[in-house]
Formats: structure tokens, sequence, C-alpha cells
């Protein structure tokens, strides 16, 4: 073991100066183990501490070791550390908005999915309303059409009640004889009824409760029916007491209307009478109207004609 005249570090092998003939560490010399094994022993011999060959004897210098290439290599790794340690939270946030973007990507994409869908359905929508604005265009044909056709419909089924006349009032008794009543009532009002004058002849059903039910009587001919109706509305004799009933009532001798017709002509009376609208009758089947005895006369066919009773149609 041997001090270092330079550090005073305690040594085990190391360099001895020719000069001063003091011992050194291979670091304080300024030499390595290596390079100084190779010298020789006359080499040796000469070679010479940094002391001795600055000229300075080692009681005029102060220790002043010679750092090491490690420790340079050291301080600059540390350098290079202390400016790379921002760059590891710069490369976590380069992570983090890597992820954010990802994150962001996914739903831009969900997004574009959910457009796509909005949008086939908008176009789906769209393709259903002009479908539906063609469609509506069609409404008002239809519905004129559907009109025209309810029309024709009730024009045909009062068209099949043209030779009939519809008797309410009569008494119903068992056992009664219709063709008699016919008879009876064409008596009273000067008209010969025939029963080869009458295809058939019947009571019908009627909504009216406790009511007798009203006679109707189909001709064979329209214009003996006419006849019987026109008659009968001049004559003044229309009384049951007439035809061989103990009791006194009227009795009326009408048009056979439909269940509509009628339905509309007692619409019709009611608005004339709320109006003040003066006739309302019907003639061949025909429901006609007129506001005053100066007013033209007009046909109430339909639920629309019925706007014509009212005071700013008169």
């Amino acid at each position: 073991m041997f001090t270092c005249a330079s550090c005073g570090s305690e040594h085990t092998d190391g360099p001895i100066c020719g000069g001063c003939n003091q011992h050194y560490d291979y670091q304080c010399a300024g030499v390595t183990d290596v390079g100084y094994r190779r010298l020789g022993d006359s080499r040796k011999s000469a070679w010479r501490c940094p002391k001795c060959r600055s000229g300075s004897s080692p009681s005029q210098l102060a220790v002043s070791p010679q750092p090491s290439q490690l420790d340079k290599m050291q301080e600059q790794l540390n350098k290079i550390a202390l400016d790379l340690a921002p760059l590891a939270a710069l490369v976590a946030d380069v992570k983090s908005i890597k992820l954010e973007l990802s994150g962001l990507k996914d739903s831009i994409e969900m997004a574009h999915d959910i457009i796509n869908g909005f949008s086939a359905k908008v176009k789906s929508l769209e393709s259903k309303v002009i479908t539906l604005e063609k469609m509506a265009e069609q409404v008002p044909i239809l519905q004129d059409n559907i009109d025209k056709l309810n029309s024709e419909s009730r024009d045909r089924d009062q068209w099949a009640r043209a030779n009939n006349v519809e008797i309410i009032g009569i008494p119903q008794k068992k056992d009664e004889n219709l063709y008699d009543i016919a008879q009876k009532i064409g008596n009273l009002c000067n008209i010969s009824v025939r029963k080869e004058n009458i295809n058939y002849i019947a009571r019908i059903p009627t909504r009216i409760p406790n009511v007798d039910k009203p006679i109707v009587v189909a001709f064979n001919s329209r214009y003996t029916k006419e006849e019987f109706v026109a008659s009968a509305r001049k004559s003044k004799l229309l009384n049951i007491s007439n035809i061989g009933f103990s009791t006194t009532a009227n009795f009326y001798v009408n048009d056979h209307l439909t269940p509509t017709n009628k339905s509309l002509l007692s619409k019709a009376k009611a608005l004339a009478k709320e109006n003040n609208f003066k006739y309302i009758w019907v003639k061949h089947c025909k429901i006609m109207a007129r506001g005053s005895d100066t007013a033209p006369t007009f046909f109430i066919k339909c639920e629309k004609d019925l706007l014509k009773l009212t005071n700013q149609q008169l």
C-alpha cells in the first residue's frame, strides 16, 4: 500500500516518479496502468510526475486532482438527461393527444354513420311526401267521383221507387185488406184503382216507435202513380173515418222516398222553419224548395244543398 503524493488516497499500485521518487495513483499520474507497464524498466525510471515535469515540487502546488474522462462523460450524460427530462412529459402529452384523436375519429365515424342513416331516412320521407302530394292532388278528383257515385246510387235507389206511393196514418188491423184500402182512397180522390194497376202493396217497417207501419203501393205504371198522388193532394177527404174506421184522423199520401231522401227532407223542413224559408215540397220523388213566392225554385239533392236554405241564400 502507498499513499498518493497528489490526492493522499491509499492505493496498491501506481507509478513512481523518477525525479521525486513519490508514488502516485494512475489517475493523478495521468497515465493508465497498461500504458505504464509497457514502458519497461528504463523508461519507468525516467518517468516523471506532472509536478516534476512542470518544475514544481509537491510542496509548492495545491493538491488538485484531474477529473477523469468518465466524470466528464457522466456530466455530459447528466446534462443530456436534464435536457431530455421535458421530453418524457411531451411524449406523454403526445400519447394523450393520440388517444383523444383516436376517440374523436371514432366519434366522427359514428356521427358520419348516424348522418348517413338520417340522410337515408330523409330521402325516404321525401319520397313518401312526394307520393303523398301526388295522392293529395287526386283526393279532390276522387272525392268528386265518390260524390258522383253516391249521387248516382241515390238516384237509382229513388228511381226504383218511382212507381210507389207511401200512405201514412192508416191504423193497422188484423186481417186487413190493403187492396180494399187503396181502392177506397182512390174513390175519395176520384180515381179508379184496380188490382191489375198494382204490382204489390204492403206495410213496411218504420223507425218511429208506437206508430202504425206505412202502406206502400207499387203501381205498374208511373203515370197511374203520379195521378194517384196528385189527386190525393188535392182531396180534402183524406180522413180514416171516410174509409171505414170508427175514429177520426187524417192520413197522407206521398211519394215513396228512400231513407236518405226522407232524412234530407226532414232536415230541409227544419232549416226552412228556422230561416223563414217559405216552401219545401216533394214532386216526382224530388225535394224542391223556394224561399218566397217570387224566389226561384231549386232542388235539394244532397247535404250541401241544405246550405241554400240559410237566410243568406234567400
